[in-house]
């Protein structure tokens, strides 16, 4: 869920959650104002909160207990996943020298990226990470940026967060801010 501590149906809607039993994120766009891009994303440029990312990837926006108890019994109706080792996700994060940028794939498709140029020494620039519109809301980006730092670590390369998104990733995970580009 995207919204705020202010917005009265955000607090409806995490009540609803919390008679229900229904666990969820919850994202303060107050805390992590670059998140407003999903909610623009998903709201076709409208800023309308809360904005309530399902596992089917559907969204609602402002919904009334009413649309949530449908969406739940819509979910309820699913086949549920099969719980063996075919279930299991498998994430893969490359470097395509070609392009400039590690990218993030499941089954073959690309669900993230983040573009990058060397700098001096084994410096890594970051200008941008992005996620692909259908695949956002779903950590994708953070799952690209912990594997590409895992490659960074691993080849002995440092990163310059230009990108707000990647400076954010590492402020929010101190064990990789070892990584951080001392000298340029």
């Amino acid at each position: 869920m995207y919204g705020a501590d202010w917005c009265g149906d955000c607090l409806r809607a995490k009540a609803y959650f919390a008679e229900h039993k229904i666990e969820f994120d919850f994202v303060d766009l107050v805390e992590h104002e670059q998140a407003t891009d999903v909610v623009l994303s998903r709201n076709g440029g409208v800023q309308k909160i809360p904005v309530i990312i399902f596992p089917d990837n559907s969204h609602l926006t402002e919904p009334t207990n009413a649309d949530l108890e449908a969406k739940m019994t819509e979910l309820a109706a699913l086949p549920s996943p099969v719980e063996d080792d075919a279930a299991v996700v498998e994430y893969v994060v490359v470097e395509n020298e070609d392009d400039g940028r590690f990218e993030l794939h499941q089954d073959g498709e690309l669900l993230s990226f983040a573009n990058y140029s060397n700098r001096a020494g084994k410096v890594v620039a970051v200008p941008h990470v992005e996620t692909l519109p259908h695949h956002r809301g779903a950590g994708n980006a953070d799952r690209l940026m912990d594997g590409m730092l895992t490659q960074l670590r691993e080849s002995g390369r440092s990163i310059l967060p230009l990108c707000p998104f990647a400076a954010q990733h590492l402020r929010e995970n101190p064990h990789n801010q070892d990584l951080l580009a001392k000298d340029l």
